[in-house]
């Protein structure tokens, strides 16, 4: 098998399938559904959002990055493909395969469902009224030019660029899972609980300073280092080190998988 037939055959699995529409769509019509029923007095875009981010309902977006390719490992130990697979080609290159396509498919989603939430809201709304004094307390410390300062549109992508990197390190940690707990519905809210898990726990716990923490890392309304640029840097190296981790511990786990059998 050639290298590259892994990850095109994931690729396909992952966005040519009706998970990854429903990923969208779930995303979308969560984040819609919590702008009208638990927002009081929305006035802009910004106001709406950072209202639903206060919410404990916005969790569940969380979930929607794990459907696309989340359980491939459930789908590939039921139905024995992994055994085939790894046959033509090798462990490595079959589990970082897996590994890529878990994370780019569930950053997709969640971007592109946050994305058409924005969208809809500002046929609505004003991305942000002039007298909307937290938007300018937001970008009074923004270092990443000059255009940034004035174009809340470059405010939202970055943001959301940010929030479905951790929607991509979530959905890739629950592939990892998915290799000790087989029950799909299960695992599908293993986002959710590692969230949970790490802020209410492992943050408190070992008392993580802000660089540290996932909302400060991951979250459009808070700042690591004080310069936009640097902490969508850090955010992606973040990002990708964490997914990269949990590519290392699938790869063990997996090996240990196929020579017990």
């Amino acid at each position: 098998m050639r290298k590259t037939h892994y990850l095109v055959c994931d690729m396909k699995r992952a966005f040519l399938s009706g998970n990854f529409i429903l990923a969208v769509a779930g995303t979308f019509v969560t984040l819609l559904f919590i702008a009208k029923t638990q927002v009081r007095f929305p006035r802009d875009v910004l106001y709406i959002y950072d209202g639903i981010t206060m919410t404990r309902m916005a969790l569940l977006v969380l979930i929607f990055g794990a459907i696309p390719y989340g359980v491939c490992f459930c789908e590939d130990f039921e139905h024995k493909y992994v055994y085939i697979s790894v046959i033509r080609g090798d462990i490595k290159r079959y589990t970082w395969s897996k590994v890529l396509t878990v994370f780019i498919s569930a950053f997709t989603a969640v971007a592109v469902g946050k994305l058409l939430f924005f969208v809809v809201m500002r046929l609505e709304y004003p991305w942000v009224l002039p007298d909307n004094s937290y938007y300018q307390s937001l970008l009074a410390d923004v270092q990443f030019g000059s255009i940034i300062r004035y174009s809340p549109i470059l405010f939202f992508v970055e943001g959301v660029i940010r929030e479905s990197l951790l929607g991509g390190v979530l959905a890739v940690c629950t592939a990892y899972g998915s290799l000790f707990f087989k029950n799909r519905l299960f695992v599908y809210t293993f986002p959710v609980m590692i969230y949970y898990f790490w802020i209410n726990y492992i943050e408190l716990w070992l008392k993580l300073p802000g660089q540290a923490t996932i909302c400060y890392i991951f979250g459009s309304f808070y700042r690591v280092w004080g310069r936009e640029w640097l902490d969508f840097l850090y955010a992606f190296a973040v990002g990708i080190l964490l997914a990269g981790l949990a590519g290392i511990l699938m790869c063990r786990k997996i090996t240990e998988e196929i020579w017990r059998e």
